[in-house]
């Protein structure tokens, strides 16, 4: 489902978070924000095959309708763009509220289906956002951590997973999905990304028979236990990091 017309969306509507302003141009609301999707898809796939010998496997446990939340683990900032271009889906993006400061990376932002959220804080306003598209039946993307991994492990997976799924009105998959090799291609210490190889894996979803009922931090547990054993799974070199952290 699409938007008939553009949505513009600013504070006072208390659909985003106070001081941040952006429109919402709806997906495949017009051709060239479909083109600029496909496009950039091949493009970016074709550049992360040569730079980065990317390899993605499972992308059927990805629904082809309805409603799924994608919980990402978050190495670089070469993520967003990595989890997508596998994907016939487009992606909806929760990213921080600093790509929304105006100019063409906010134009480009908004074109590609990506929204704003406050770190640090319990921000409401991208909750209600993320479901009221996972509501119109479309992907969305968050990187529960919080923030850029240190040292390439996964990191506390935050209880408002449960908040956004608890709150869709129709029925909602979570796919987890385990990016690795992204850290060392562009560690947070790094200006610049430099070649490697990234390797993505799409997992089995969690229905919502399977989480329903589930508090806040038993889904949070349920989706990190399910993230460290595919990244054992991918024999990442991170993975007996992760496991410690969740001793």
């Amino acid at each position: 489902m699409t938007e008939s017309v553009e949505k513009k969306v600013d504070a006072k509507k208390a659909d985003a978070p106070a001081g941040i302003h952006f429109v919402y141009r709806g997906e495949g609301l017009h051709w060239w924000q479909r083109a600029m999707w496909v496009v950039g898809r091949v493009i970016l796939w074709l550049l992360t095959l040569i730079l980065f010998r990317l390899r993605t496997r499972g992308m059927e446990n990805v629904p082809k309708k309805g409603g799924v939340l994608l919980v990402t683990n978050h190495q670089s900032f070469l993520d967003p763009p990595l989890i997508g271009i596998a994907l016939r889906r487009q992606i909806h993006y929760m990213a921080r509220e600093t790509l929304f400061k105006g100019g063409f990376l906010q134009w480009l932002a908004e074109t590609l289906n990506t929204f704003p959220v406050k770190r640090g804080q319990a921000d409401l306003a991208a909750v209600r956002m993320a479901v009221e598209r996972l509501d119109k039946g479309f992907v969305v993307n968050i990187f529960p951590e919080g923030t850029r991994t240190e040292d390439g492990s996964i990191g506390t997976i935050a209880p408002g997973v449960a908040l956004i799924v608890g709150r869709c009105k129709t029925p909602v998959s979570i796919v987890p999905v385990v990016i690795d090799g992204a850290f060392e291609a562009w560690p947070r210490t790094q200006r610049l990304p430099h070649p490697g190889r990234i390797r993505i894996v799409y997992g089995k979803p969690i229905l919502p028979e399977e989480f329903k009922g589930l508090k806040g931090a038993e889904l949070a547990a349920r989706i990190r236990e399910a993230m460290v054993g595919m990244q054992r799974a991918m024999g990442s070199a991170h993975s007996e990091k992760s496991e410690r952290m969740s001793g």
